[in-house]
């Protein structure tokens, strides 16, 4: 289980690392373009313009900052396994995986769907200080836990 962690982490990092990039370009593009843009004669759609630019700037500069924060979050987590379910666990059930990390929702690893929660999440609040043997019901669904990594 701990090669198993230490891939979801990879694996994680990678996704995480894509958005940032993505979002970085998006917001790369929204500052050539305010530089490249100038005032015409029509002054009012101008300023219209600008705004909307401006406003759709600062939603992808918030998602990026999200972002941000997760990436934050796995670079703290290690691949150390634990008998309680916690921050970096991997939680084995008869429902599934999951993996206590941060919010990027299912996954696919070797083939395998892995569902990847955050603590705070509904689920991931139900999981955290689980061992081994004990079971979750969440939303009249019950989760018996197999293993926890």
């Amino acid at each position: 289980m701990k090669e198993l962690k230490q891939k979801l982490l990879s694996e994680c990092l990678g996704i995480v690392g894509e958005k940032i990039a993505g979002l970085q370009t998006n917001l790369k593009g929204f500052q050539d373009a305010a530089n490249e843009e100038t005032k015409s004669s029509a002054g009012d759609k101008y300023e219209t313009g600008r705004a909307m630019m401006h406003l759709e700037k600062e939603k992808v500069a918030h998602a990026l900052n999200e972002v941000l924060k997760q990436k934050k979050v796995l670079d703290q987590l290690d691949a150390q396994t634990d008998q309680v379910a916690e921050l970096g666990s991997v939680i084995k059930t008869n429902k599934g995986l999951f993996y206590l990390s941060v919010s990027l929702g299912k996954i696919k690893h070797e083939g395998v769907d892995v569902f990847c929660l955050s603590p705070v999440s509904p689920l991931g609040k139900m999981f955290l200080g689980t061992k081994k043997g004990e079971q979750v019901t969440f939303n009249k669904i019950v989760y018996l836990i197999e293993e926890v990594a």
